[in-house]
């Protein structure tokens, strides 16, 4: 993986990650989650796993002396409905409050579009949070543009 002093970026298998996943997953839900308070946070953790075992999902960690401070996963598309194309749309992209803005976000980009770019052409797809601009803003610098406008609504 890069390392960024004593940060660790690489690519993980959800077996070994699980359980240090799930401090960060409640810290995530907590900031960014829409419908927080109408939706509990309840991740099918053997979902997750049987999509890595058939490469369906791809999970990227950062790691500051072993521990897990922010991660990105993807799942990962070998054809479009619509295109023969490979895409690769995120799930979650997240970095520790306390460890944003020290370049930490662009070295994890630098790792999962070159790993993602590995097998051929992608369509990397990631959706931001309108209410936290921080990773739009990273990602156009990186040549990301607007796709459409994402709108939600929860039904009870």
């Amino acid at each position: 993986g890069v390392r960024h002093m004593s940060t660790v970026i690489g690519v993980e298998h959800y077996a070994g990650l699980i359980e240090d996943l799930k401090p960060l997953l409640v810290e995530h839900h907590d900031e960014l989650a829409l419908y927080k308070d109408e939706i509990p946070l309840a991740p099918d953790y053997p979902m997750y796993q049987k999509l890595d075992d058939m490469g369906l999902i791809r999970a990227y960690t950062v790691r500051l002396g072993g521990a897990l401070i922010g991660y990105a996963t993807f799942s990962i598309i070998g054809r479009h409905l619509h295109y023969d194309h490979r895409w690769a749309i995120n799930d979650v992209l997240f970095i520790h409050p306390e460890h944003r803005n020290f370049g930490i976000g662009t070295e994890l980009c630098d790792v999962f579009e070159e790993d993602l770019r590995r097998d051929g052409p992608i369509v990397i797809h990631i959706e931001t949070k309108e209410f936290s601009p921080e990773l739009a803003i990273l990602l156009r610098h990186r040549g990301y543009g607007p796709v459409g406008v994402s709108l939600s609504k929860r039904f009870a």
